[in-house]
C-alpha cells in the first residue's frame, strides 16, 4: 500500500496538473542589423498582447522536446523590414517599408494583423497610426459613430418635438400644506 502511495505521489509531481498550461517562450533571430534585446522585448509585448502570455527564451536552452515556442526571424532587404512569425498554430509574415525597431514593430503587427482576423480591430485601435491598413478599419468605425450619433440625435429630437404629450408624464396635482396654529392647552 505504501509502495502504491509512493509510485501515485511521483506521477503527480512529474507531471503538470490536468488544465495546466505549459508556458510558451520566444525566440528572435536577426542580422546585426537590429538590437536583439529591443527585437525580443517588441515580440514579447506584442505576442502576449495579442496571441497568447510568452517568456523571453530561456539562456540556458529548454530541455525536452515539446515546448511552446514562437520563433521571429528578423531580415533586413534594401530599405524594407521583414518578419516571419511562427509558433503555436501561426505561420505568418510581415514587412514595413522603414527600417530599425519602428519597421519592427510595424512588421510584426502587420503580422499579427494579417494572421488574427478576430483581432484586427483591437490592433488598429491600440496602434491606429501603424499600419495603413487600420485606416480603413477607424473610417468605418467613424462612419458608423456618427450614424448613430445622427439617428439617436433625430429620435430625440422626434420625442421632443412630437404632438403626442402622452409619453410625458403629467405633473401630480396634490393638496397644498394648511398652516396650522399649536393648540391651546385648557
Amino acid at each position: 500500500m505504501k509502495l502504491l502511495i509512493i509510485i501515485l505521489s511521483l506521477l503527480l509531481l512529474s507531471f503538470p496538473l490536468f488544465g495546466e498550461e505549459k508556458p510558451c517562450f520566444v525566440s528572435v533571430t536577426s542580422s546585426d542589423d537590429f538590437n536583439q534585446t529591443l527585437l525580443s522585448n517588441i515580440s514579447i509585448s506584442v505576442i502576449s498582447q495579442y496571441m497568447k502570455n510568452v517568456k523571453p527564451f530561456p539562456s540556458s536552452g529548454l530541455k525536452g522536446k515539446e515546448h511552446c515556442i514562437y520563433e521571429v526571424t528578423a531580415t533586413l532587404d534594401g530599405n524594407k523590414t521583414f518578419i516571419t512569425l511562427q509558433g503555436n498554430n501561426l505561420n505568418s509574415f510581415g514587412d514595413a517599408s522603414i527600417v530599425g525597431t519602428d519597421g519592427f514593430q510595424q512588421a510584426i503587427l502587420r503580422s499579427i494583423y494579417r494572421s488574427q482576423r478576430d483581432k484586427r480591430g483591437l490592433i488598429c485601435s491600440d496602434y491606429p497610426n501603424i499600419l495603413e491598413e487600420c485606416r480603413g478599419v477607424i473610417k468605418k468605425s467613424a462612419n458608423l459613430l456618427m450614424k448613430i450619433y445622427n439617428d439617436s440625435k433625430d429620435i430625440i429630437k422626434d420625442k421632443l418635438t412630437s404632438t403626442d404629450r402622452s409619453e410625458i408624464p403629467a405633473k401630480k396635482e396634490g393638496k397644498p400644506i394648511e398652516e396650522t396654529k399649536p393648540k391651546k392647552k385648557l
